[in-house]
């Protein structure tokens, strides 16, 4: 992610300068990162561009940084880029475009995606009109905590028909298995090079086939039962211490999404 100890230190730089609000900062900070390919950098020089947040305001370069990250498998890049081409910011409007870009994100587990994918099957916004779709991504969103998601899941939840529920129950099972099958092969990749533990060493006091038996040490002789007796002490002391003291279109297609102010970060 980061080519170099100075770039990752330009990159956290960049994130408290808008911790503490200074955007201008914070551009300079990114701006070289993200003309060097870095996606994380570019997601977030796209936020500032979106939000006018020390440039002016230009949908068209926030686009343009978007796509840059979205190329790169920037998952919140390319819900951003489902934003935009929604209400048509800097781009003209195209809600299947805008679905298009939902659903990577989506696919790719961007939860805030995939509750305004669920929302837009719900309403048949830029796609086919398909409950069961809608409840699956309203469910996958709500698994991993969106509150919106959970508040589209249970007001769809009593319009499903028996069919419809039946399907969206096989889709969440289908993908449970997937992703149960795709972290046992992360596990299986992860621990491929580590091989069996090593054979324990024999005991050096072990005889070897071919050698002679080992001879068995000659029992101490018992001492005479007439041994005077040792004193035990009147009490054992103890051995235990004593104890110390606005809505989105995850809400309703067709009205502006929340705008998350939070810095992206990455992990280097």
């Amino acid at each position: 992610m980061f080519a170099s100890v100075s770039a990752y230190a330009d990159f956290q730089a960049g994130i408290l300068a808008i911790v503490r609000r200074d955007y201008p900062a914070a551009f300079e900070n990114f701006k070289p990162l993200a003309d060097k390919g870095n996606a994380a950098a570019q997601v977030n020089l796209g936020n500032l561009y979106m939000k006018g947040l020390g440039v002016e305001q230009n949908y068209h370069l926030a686009q343009h940084w978007y796509l840059k990250a979205a190329d790169q498998g920037e998952r919140m890049a390319q819900t951003k880029l489902g934003i935009l081409y929604f209400y048509g910011l800097g781009i003209p409007k195209d809600t299947t475009e805008a679905a298009r870009w939902f659903q990577k994100a989506a696919d790719s587990g961007e939860t805030s995606a995939q509750s305004i994918l669920g929302s837009l099957y719900a309403a048949g916004d830029g796609m086919v009109k398909n409950r069961a779709l809608a409840f699956y991504w309203y469910t996958m969103a709500e698994e991993q905590g969106n509150k919106e998601a959970a508040k589209g899941r249970k007001s769809l939840e009593e319009e499903l028909t028996p069919g419809e529920r039946d399907e969206a129950l096989r889709l969440m099972g289908e993908t449970r298995k997937l992703r149960a099958e795709q972290d046992e092969k992360a596990f299986e990749a992860a621990t491929a090079g580590l091989g069996n533990p090593p054979e324990p060493k024999a005991d050096v006091a072990t005889a070897k086939a071919d050698d002679k038996p080992a001879r068995t040490a000659e029992k101490p002789k018992m001492k005479s039962l007439q041994q005077k007796p040792v004193d035990k002490p009147e009490k054992m002391p103890s051995l235990r211490a004593k104890a110390p003291a606005g809505k989105s279109p995850a809400n309703q297609a067709g009205q502006k999404p929340r705008e998350n102010i939070k810095p992206h970060k990455t992990k280097p």
